[in-house]
């Protein structure tokens, strides 16, 4: 073989090399872009669903505070009316005990003297 014939080859060789590390790299390139890519999106899901469980997660609490105070405020309630309830019923027993000591004494005979 000649030299000039080698030379080429090896030429030939090197280019094609150099051509298929090109296109390695290009695909390498394109798909680390698209594992990026994929990241990203993957990120993106992610913060969308964190933010939307946060905001469950404060809907909730705030459901549950409305609750609370819904239920404690029913309970004054029922502990004002309860309570007017057994004043009320206190007063018209004392009411009639008076009746019936003003009526007893009426009608009892006259202390003596």
């Amino acid at each position: 073989m000649e030299p000039k014939n080698i030379n080429s080859k090896i030429d030939d060789a090197a280019e094609k090399a150099k051509a298929f590390v090109s296109k390695s790299g290009s695909a390498v390139a394109g798909m680390a872009g698209k594992a990026g890519q994929k990241a990203t999106e993957a990120e993106e899901k992610f913060e969308a669903m964190a933010t939307k469980g946060g905001h469950r997660l404060e809907e909730g609490a705030e459901k549950a505070g409305n609750l609370a105070k819904e239920v404690t405020t029913k309970v004054v309630h029922a502990a004002k009316e309860t309570a007017q309830k057994v004043v009320h019923g206190a007063k018209e027993l004392a009411h009639k005990a008076e009746h019936q000591a003003q009526d007893a004494k009426g009608k009892s005979p006259a202390p003596p003297k």
